[in-house]
């Protein structure tokens, strides 16, 4: 785990013992992970300048199985409770890839509790997406990493935490249809305030799927960052912190237009 600090704690909710790792304070930020697991990251490092970010760690990614949960709305019922028994009022919710999906399903199903989401390379919607564990280690990596060599020097995920999760996530995203009608019905109907963040090199999600949260969500922002592959923080973290930041401070008059726009600074 980066950053010194950090300090890890637990809260109990739905049943699920949820460690987290906070830094920071002001106004709450909560962090999903995608499927490799929590990874604290320099972005996260950053935004805790002005916030206090929470990276909650998902039940069935820890040493403990979960094989209650069936659905991203069930997870998203679980990072709702955790929330509750934490007291947070209505924070800002950023998820990455898998995460992005599960806090997707939060703001549609409980949108009073979060102020606005964080999209990043979110998973939702993966039409001609590649696996991760159909690629080979060194496919992974570029994958994921445009620039794999810079600090934190990025090898891969965590195989232990893929192989424990990867069930968890093949029942509640993979077996999902890719692209999902019914879902896009639910997203027209969403007035949570959203941003949608892209690599312009992300090799596990096309960023083209991106154009749909943008169609259907009229209160979001599709951004794409340059030079940037699945993993954005990894890749661009002073980028994306800024324009994150600045998105959580300002809402919608945030420092790039409300048009699809490629980050570049």
């Amino acid at each position: 785990m980066a950053g010194e600090k950090l300090v890890e704690r637990s809260v109990e909710a739905d049943g699920f013992t949820i460690r987290r790792w906070e830094q920071g304070a002001g106004d709450p930020l909560v962090v999903l992970h995608g499927a490799g697991g929590p990874v604290p990251s320099v972005a996260q490092d950053l935004l805790a300048a002005n916030h206090r970010v929470l990276l909650f760690e998902l039940p069935g990614f820890g040493e403990h199985p979960n094989d209650r949960s069936q659905s991203l709305a069930d997870l998203a019922n679980i990072v709702v409770a955790a929330i509750d028994a934490l007291g947070l009022e209505r924070p800002h919710l950023m998820g990455t890839s898998f995460g992005g999906a599960v806090a997707l399903h939060v703001a549609l199903d409980h949108p009073g509790k979060v102020a606005s989401i964080v999209l990043e390379a979110p998973a939702a919607f993966r039409v001609g997406s590649v696996p991760p564990p159909a690629m080979s280690p060194e496919q992974m990596i570029k994958a994921f990493r445009r620039h794999p060599e810079r600090e934190p020097v990025w090898t891969g995920p965590n195989p232990d935490v893929m192989r424990r999760a990867w069930p968890l996530v093949e029942r509640t995203l993979v077996a999902t249809p890719e692209f999902d009608e019914g879902l896009t019905e639910r997203m027209a109907a969403c007035d949570v305030r959203t941003l949608v963040l892209f690599g312009d090199f992300d090799g596990v999600i096309p960023p083209e799927n991106g154009r749909t949260y943008r169609r259907f969500m009229r209160n979001s922002s599709l951004q794409y960052v340059h030079d940037a592959a699945h993993d954005i923080q990894g890749d661009r973290a002073e980028a994306f912190a800024d324009v994150v930041g600045d998105f959580l401070r300002r809402g919608m008059a945030f420092l790039v237009p409300d048009e699809d726009t490629l980050i570049n600074p």
